[in-house]
């Protein structure tokens, strides 16, 4: 993946807790999105087993963003976790 890539794989991805990120939630997750962004849960970068990286919510299996690259998903994490 290039520079580009990777630059359209970020812009694709709304940052948390934005409108545009909680409209990419399914309906009936959005009100646990909601409760998480609420109380500030920290998110954590896993790799899955497809081969994307996730990044989840810290002790959750609520996915937050989905990655082809790690660096993508860790800049992700660190926009969430350092605002």
């Amino acid at each position: 993946m290039n520079w580009t890539e990777r630059f359209e794989e970020t812009l694709k991805t709304p940052a948390i807790a934005t409108p545009d990120w909680f409209e990419c939630i399914p309906a009936p997750q959005r009100d646990e999105a909601h409760r998480l962004v609420a109380t500030g849960a920290p998110v954590c970068v896993k790799p899955s087993k497809g081969g994307c990286i996730t990044v989840l919510f810290d002790d959750t299996e609520f996915v937050a963003g989905v990655f082809q690259e790690a660096i993508a998903a860790e800049q992700f994490a660190a926009a969430w976790n350092h605002r």
